[in-house]
């Protein structure tokens, strides 16, 4: 398959992400005084933010990792959402930041924190790298605790978001057309 770059528009640089990153590790550091915290990455989209934030982060932390899911009618519609890997945590009594990539109707955040709360975690809170102003967001869902940009209504790719698995490689965030 070949990948038509000439529809990708920049919007957030690398540059922006690694500032934005320092300034997000500095206050995690300051907020948990080197107490340990477990991030918990949403799969695949987290998972570069996530490892340039733990390079960033001085205080103690543990690394988890979750798989979500949604099949709705021939693999189209958004179905009942699976949450793979809850059952292997061990997070009782721990401080935990969920992190992921987008939050756009807020479904999947809303759903993982409430199955992580009930592992009874010492603090729960959830971080993400973009919040999309978007119409989608569903009523009565909580927002995200830390957010690093907030974004228009746009399909976005890059720096661990795809396009049916490609362009996640993409060192900046781009809206695709």
């Amino acid at each position: 398959m070949e990948i038509d770059f000439s529809n990708l528009e920049l919007m957030i640089s690398q540059d922006e992400i690694k500032t934005k990153i320092v300034q997000l590790s500095e206050l995690i550091d300051q907020e948990y005084k080197n107490e340990e915290i477990v991030l918990l990455m949403i799969m695949k989209g987290s998972f570069i933010f996530t490892s340039d934030l733990i390079r960033e982060i001085k205080t103690p932390c543990a690394i988890e990792f979750v798989k979500c899911s949604s099949y709705g009618k021939r693999g189209k519609e958004r179905g009942k959402l699976t949450i793979e890997g809850l059952d292997q945590l061990d997070i009782k009594s721990k401080h935990v930041i969920v992190v992921d990539d987008i939050f756009d109707s807020g479904a999947t955040l809303s759903s993982v924190m409430k199955e992580v709360e009930k592992k009874e975690p010492k603090s729960l809170k959830s971080l993400i790298m973009l919040l999309k102003k978007t119409p989608k967001r569903l009523p009565n869902i909580d927002l995200p605790d830390y957010t690093l940009f907030e974004i228009e209504d746009k399909f976005v790719v890059g720096y661990g978001l795809d396009y049916k698995e490609y362009f996640r490689g993409l060192k900046g965030v781009y809206s695709i057309e």
